[in-house]
């Protein structure tokens, strides 16, 4: 039996990285999956691979994430599709790499609309569509483990990350009586299009954190979507207001 059949689910950021994979092994776990995703593009085009085997679907829909009509838009085109909205999955975020005196206030508020504002306005439409809908629903924050730490030239995005943790406990303890979880996974460094793009920015970065990493590599995109699927699976049914670290041991020194 697949962990997440006859679940729907919507995850942003999804056109790649983290967010493609948790998407792509939802799909394969049973879920109807909705790619919610400011990129445009073929986004489907060999997004899942043709499995016969399987009804569920993936479709696509155009979605700014600071926008509230957008993310409106983006739940009512999933409810049309699928008939309700089960999972929610916070996973659009951007990152700009500089020192903190540098920052301009526009580049410092951009990096918190996307990653903060963005999880706020998702997780507000997704509660109040599970909440008249009577669904016991799950929201899953992709946070990062750069919200533990202090992490060279990345000011914005590892404080504005550290606040989404904060708020999925909270947002957890006001919907914990409609039966809606609300989780988060803080993913160590994984490689992504992403990650690889500001290891070409900071030179020595790379060979830093897998010399602090117990395992000794870093993470697959895949690490994080296993946790992802046990987290809004009925296997964690009694688990909320948590969060999961995967980071190879990147936080500890046996």
């Amino acid at each position: 039996m697949r962990l997440l059949d006859g679940k729907n689910a919507i995850v942003t950021g999804a056109a790649r990285g983290i967010g493609k994979a948790i998407a792509c092994e939802f799909f394969r776990q049973g879920a109807n999956v909705m790619i919610a995703d400011i990129k445009e593009g073929p986004i489907l085009k060999g997004y899942v691979g043709d499995d016969p085997g399987t009804d569920n679907k993936v479709i696509y829909k155009k979605t700014d994430v600071t926008s509230e009509e957008s993310v409106e838009k983006a739940f009512k085109y999933a409810a049309k599709i699928f008939g309700q909205v089960d999972i929610l999955v916070n996973n659009a975020a951007i990152v700009i790499t500089k020192e903190i005196k540098d920052f301009t206030l526009d580049e410092w508020k951009k990096v918190f609309d996307v990653n903060m504002n963005g999880t706020f306005i998702c997780s507000k439409a997704a509660i109040n569509h599970m909440i008249s809908n009577d669904i016991r629903g799950c929201i899953l924050n992709i946070g990062s483990a750069a919200s533990r730490k202090a992490d060279r030239e990345h000011g914005a995005y590892s404080a504005s990350k550290a606040a989404i943790v904060q708020f999925a406990r909270l947002l957890a303890l006001e919907v914990g009586k409609y039966g809606i979880r609300v989780n988060s996974i803080l993913p160590g460094a994984t490689e992504t299009e992403l990650l690889n793009g500001i290891f070409k920015e900071i030179k020595g970065m790379k060979e830093e954190i897998i010399s602090k990493t117990v395992l000794g590599k870093l993470a697959k995109p895949q690490d994080q979507a296993n946790a992802a699927v046990f987290l809004c699976s009925d296997m964690a049914s009694h688990i909320t207001g948590e969060y999961i670290i995967v980071s190879g041991g990147e936080f500890f020194n046996p």
